[in-house]
């Protein structure tokens, strides 16, 4: 049987989440179904985060996804093609690279700025709805403030020094809060007064951030003419050129940089496809996300018409997805349908936004989410976690901390959420010495368990001493009480013979100085083994390494004696010659927890612990043979369908050629 084609077109939020749904529902069914999506690009790009780029916040590699690191491990299929035209007839795509047939179509092509046609404005203005459109605007604002730092006559500096976002929205408010931050850098680093410097927000309306409550844009408004930001209201801009615009009223603005948000609508390649049209280059779609041309069809994102409580569905993230996540529902529906298998109804689509929230900038933020509205510090720690919890959900652990590397680690002039505390890095050439010290401690610690016997001493009494760990010492104690005590008895007894006396009075010492040499040699067990580090930091182990203790040693005591032994030895040789330093970093810290819990470490094991945990950052490429073997490994590891299938791989995943070629015959598969 032929399988079941699904194309989904576009790899934005809600291309990718339609593609992860449909995944889940048909991983079991690879044999049946065939996923594949189609893009003009190699990377899912982060929309809502573009205006970080455009600001000089972080770099671009960090709104940027591959989808080889979404998809390698699942059974969605990625083709970097340019779609030209749909035939719906045919069920055929037809693309640059190739054709592509299918059973059942999700467009998700996003949406494009528009201009209103308003002269001018596309020939003059900036856009910011694009990658490419946010590194313009990057190197626009350099390379204007580097002309103005050349210019003498105050009249042709000012334009120069005069930036204008236009739009009071999400992505216009948020680029201006991003400039409040990196203009006064960009400004001391080229030598001009940040007093020159106009930094102006232009919105139509009567008010900007319309969406949110009172509240929370009010404070939004407040911080930004704090930081000096000219907010013109009722200011409809009729025109514009290469010197600057005018306004409504009359009013003419000089300036360079002319940054456009005023709006966007569906793609131009969208609105041409002969599907009934809703408005603004938007495709009309019922409550179950499907074209009323064609029931196969779907459509879901910034590029739909659809009306809810009489207003048309914003288009926000959180709406890409939830009609991505009903169109994929509709598909399932079909698919399961066609080949008799059990499914449910699709329920229609219900909208439910949980809020809104909005960066000004790296350090502060206003938010309305479930009712409750937020600002400055929480407000922007909920909207690092929320994009935290979008990474986990598009590529995992991985994800989420290439999203916090990037927002907090690395970042630059003080401008994340804690300033710049965690962006200073120690070289790692520093921490050689520390890692060799680290090492020859541990070594040190093996070799003397090796010349005390723990490796000859097969009874394993160097790490097991009796139940519970020192109950030989009170059991032992408590024979010589014994003994000593019927020894008293039989010396005061009347009825005893002499020469019994003797006999009896011998075999009582005896039997007390065997006691008293149990005693001595239980004492002396418990202590070589809390002797580790001395004093021990914890007076008695906790219970959960006396049942380890009682559990697990009991059952072999000599090789866990052993393995303790070779570990240390082990670990310290790694640390001396940085070799898998990570790795025996992790076993490192184990190991030094184990000694603490089992009241067998003083307070030293704390600084093995601290040191350790260092050593994890990559310790061993410094002077270390990590810097040849790790970059190997790495190689080798992120091949591995378990790397991709886990999220767990280190950068981009990587591929043999035998994954190679079956990629390649796969992409012959779906074409028409």
């Amino acid at each position: 049987m032929e399988k079941k084609r699904i194309v989904i077109l576009g790899g934005g939020y809600a291309g990718v989440h339609a593609a992860k749904r449909l995944h889940k529902a048909f991983r079991r069914m690879r044999n049946q179904v065939e996923i594949t999506l189609i893009d003009r690009r190699r990377d899912h790009i982060l929309m809502t985060e573009l205006h970080e780029v455009a600001g000089n916040r972080v770099g671009e590699e960090s709104v940027k996804i591959s989808f080889d690191r979404i998809f390698s491990g699942k059974m969605v299929h990625v083709i970097k093609d340019e779609i030209c035209t749909i035939d719906f007839k045919e069920q055929v795509l037809k693309g640059q690279v190739g054709n592509y047939k299918y059973d059942q179509l999700l467009i998700s092509t996003g949406a494009e700025a528009t201009d209103f046609n308003i002269p001018g404005v596309k020939e003059h203005a900036f856009y910011l709805w694009s990658i490419e459109d946010a590194i313009r605007i990057r190197y626009h604002i350099e390379a204007t403030i580097k002309e103005a730092a050349k210019e003498f006559d105050p009249e042709k500096r000012a334009p120069l020094l005069t930036f204008v976002v236009a739009g009071g929205g999400f992505t216009g408010v948020e680029l201006v809060g991003e400039l409040t931050e990196w203009l006064p850098t960009l400004c001391k680093t080229h030598g001009i007064d940040y007093n020159e410097v106009k930094l102006i927000n232009v919105e139509a309306l009567g008010s900007i951030l319309n969406m949110l409550p009172d509240g929370p844009r009010n404070k939004a408004v407040t911080y930004l003419q704090k930081k000096g930001v000219e907010i013109k209201l009722n200011s409809l801009i009729v025109n514009a050129d290469a010197d600057g615009f005018t306004i409504k009223d009359g009013t003419v603005i000089k300036t360079k940089t002319l940054v456009w948000t005023c709006g966007i609508r569906g793609t131009t390649f969208c609105s041409a496809l002969e599907l009934t049209d809703g408005k603004v280059g938007r495709k009309r779609v019922n409550e179950f996300m499907q074209s009323p041309d064609y029931e196969n069809v779907y459509l879901a994102g910034d590029g739909i018409w659809f009306m809810e409580d009489g207003k048309p569905l914003p288009q926000i993230v959180e709406a890409a997805e939830q009609t991505a996540a009903t169109a994929a529902d509709g598909i399932i529906h079909s698919i399961r349908n066609e080949l008799g298998l059990k499914t449910k109804p699709v329920a229609p689509f219900k909208s439910r936004f949980h809020g809104y929230m909005v960066s000004l900038g790296g350090r502060y933020a206003v938010s309305y989410n479930m009712g409750m509205a937020m600002s400055g510090f929480f407000a922007q720690a909920i909207k690092h976690m929320i994009n935290m919890y979008y990474q986990f959900g598009v590529c995992g652990i991985n994800g989420v901390w290439n999203y916090f590397k990037h927002e907090i680690l690395e970042i630059k002039d003080r401008r994340s959420l804690i300033g710049g505390m965690a962006t200073f890095k120690v070289p790692s050439y520093w921490t050689t010495i520390l890692r060799m010290f680290l090492g020859v401690m541990w070594l040190i610690e093996g070799i003397n368990k090796i010349t005390s016997g723990w490796l000859t001493d097969t009874t394993g009494s160097k790490v097991y001493w009796g139940p519970s760990g020192g109950d030989a010492v009170a059991g032992a104690s408590q024979a010589v009480a014994s003994t000593a005590g019927a020894l008293v008895e039989s010396v005061g007894s009347p009825s005893v013979a002499s020469a019994s006396y003797v006999a009896e009075g011998a075999e009582a010492v005896a039997a007390v100085t065997q006691a008293v040499e149990t005693v001595a040699a239980a004492s002396q067990a418990a202590g070589e083994t809390v002797q580790q580090f001395a004093p021990p930091l914890l007076s008695q182990p906790l219970g959960i390494y006396t049942w380890m203790n009682d559990n697990l040693v009991a059952a072999a005591p000599y090789f866990f004696q052993i393995v303790i032994t070779l570990v240390e030895v082990a670990i310290g040789l790694c640390f001396i010659g940085g070799l898998f330093t990570a790795p025996a970093a992790v076993v490192s810290i184990g190991l030094s927890l184990m000694f603490l819990i089992g009241a067998m470490a003083g307070k030293e094991i704390l600084w093995y612990i601290a040191v350790s945990i260092i050593m994890i950052g990559g310790a061993g490429r410094a002077f270390g043979l990590d810097y040849w073997v790790m970059p190997w490994i790495k190689k080798i590891w992120n091949k591995t369908p378990l790397a991709k299938k886990t999220y767990l791989y280190l950068g981009e995943p990587e591929f043999t050629k035998k994954q190679k070629a079956k990629r390649e015959a796969r992409k012959k598969d779906v074409s028409a």
